[in-house]
């Protein structure tokens, strides 16, 4: 049966009661000022694709047990905490080269009261998100949260930035095969009234593959897989605006 990721189901309480939201470029074209990057997201645990995220900790056989004691960098499960700091990292790199997208200042946004102040979603942190020290998985119920950083900072635009993170058998029988990374990233600005004026989604695959036996694989070639597809993810974000 397939599953809903965390990350989708979260997407889907942003945009509840949220009228026509734009995918166009002109919503960065026409106002050039600073953007809030207020969240920056992803599942904890990178699953297998359409399956239930295994945790860490999870019963393994004695021949899979053996295998992860003699080498600490195979795994049974990634958690994505490491990689999405960095993704938010890539992602502030990426858009310093843009004409059209301007960051406000990390610390201004993060350290601000309003941020302090802010509502998060508690009933999706409690499914086991991940993000990089210091963000909070903002609520967007929370009207006041974008109108109180609006009259702190000037900042008159908040961006938000998920990710569903995934990894895909292309060959072989089960968990025997080669597999790629894959992602869908959901990039959403709102307004200082808390409304959704940009959205669009970008779906990509690694090029590149890695072998797992019996779901067993290498992690960090995993992570290996994943930030060139999260690079590309930006790319194909920021040629949209560039048309």
């Amino acid at each position: 049966m397939k599953k809903t990721g965390p990350i989708l189901i979260a997407v889907a309480l942003i945009f509840l009661g949220v009228g026509c939201v734009s995918s166009s470029a002109a919503v960065f074209v026409d106002d050039r000022t600073p953007i809030a990057l207020v969240s920056v997201v992803s599942n904890g645990i990178i699953n297998w694709q359409d399956e239930e995220p295994i945790k860490p900790e999870a019963p393994v056989g004695f021949l899979t047990a053996r295998s992860l004691r003699t080498d600490p960098d195979l795994a049974i499960s990634t958690r994505a905490d490491g990689l999405i700091s960095t993704a938010e990292v890539m992602f502030r790199s990426a858009m310093s080269g843009s004409p059209v997208i301007n960051l406000a200042e990390r610390d201004a946004v993060l350290f601000s009261r309003a941020y302090q102040d802010a509502r998060v979603q508690r009933r999706q942190i409690s499914l086991e998100m991940a993000l990089p020290a210091g963000y909070k998985l903002i609520d967007t119920r929370d009207r006041n949260f974008f109108s109180a950083l609006a009259r702190e900072t000037g900042l008159q635009r908040s961006m938000i930035v998920e990710f569903d993170l995934t990894k895909a058998m292309i060959s072989g029988l089960g968990k025997n095969g080669n597999f790629r990374a894959e992602l869908t990233m959901i990039v959403t600005v709102l307004d200082a009234q808390g409304r959704a004026i940009f959205r669009d989604s970008y779906s990509l695959s690694s090029d590149d593959t890695i072998r797992a036996v019996e779901g067993v694989y290498s992690e960090s070639g995993l992570i290996g897989l994943f930030e060139p597809v999260i690079g590309n993810a930006y790319r194909k974000f920021l040629s949209q605006l560039n048309m």
